[in-house]
């Protein structure tokens, strides 16, 4: 792994352990709370509508669908090393957040809009998307050297999904905005530590 590869990682979990440290603290709330206020201004119907579909293609069970279609995709193209990467990928960023989340037992915030279980630090939705359409992206980009021509846009519809997905749980009140910062360091961090481990184990077995 590149050393560059090795700070970002670390930066991104350093950071994460601090926010776990202080999302407490008066100007984390203050945060929050300004995220939360800043939707209640914009709410409407089409909004509401619109976060409902991002909560639901956003969910764990949708993400291990693709998952599995590109598992089987990779089958049939003879590049299974890529699908199986892609599935523990996915499959262990699930596991780590609901051990983060029993770790902070953070309470979800009050709503009135929509009720959700569970813990609510790291957000489940922002690691999943970030882990998600960061390692298709790579693998789009990587893997398919036919698509190299398109990267900026690739690129662009990867960040826009992390960013649409995860400021929906903010719309919905189902997570702090503390809760999406922590769930992108989260899902950077893991989606790296992966794709390295499986770059390097890839490069072994073609010696």
């Amino acid at each position: 792994m590149k050393k560059n590869n090795w700070i970002l990682i670390f930066t991104a979990i350093f950071l994460f352990v601090i926010l776990g440290l202080i999302y407490n603290s008066n100007m984390i709330r203050s945060l929050d709370n300004s995220a939360f206020k800043f939707f209640e201004i914009i709410r409407t119907d089409a909004l509401d509508s619109f976060c409902y579909f991002l909560r639901d293609f956003g969910s764990s069970k949708m993400y291990l669908t693709f998952a599995v279609i590109i598992l089987i995709y990779s089958i049939i193209s003879k590049q299974i090393w890529t699908g199986i990467s892609f599935v523990i990928t996915l499959v262990t960023a699930r596991v780590v957040v609901s051990l983060l989340k029993d770790v902070y037992e953070r309470p979800r915030p009050s709503s009135m809009y929509y009720v959700e279980s569970g813990f609510s630090f790291p957000s489940g939705h922002a690691v999943m998307a970030t882990s998600f359409f960061l390692t298709l992206g790579f693998l789009l980009i990587v893997l398919q050297p036919s698509l190299m021509k398109q990267k900026r846009i690739i690129q662009f519809i990867v960040l826009s999904m992390i960013f649409l997905i995860s400021m929906s749980r903010i719309y919905l009140h189902v997570h702090h905005f503390s809760d999406i910062i922590a769930g992108w360091l989260v899902g950077y961090a893991w989606y790296s530590i992966c794709k390295n481990v499986f770059i390097n184990l890839h490069e072994r077995r073609q010696l």
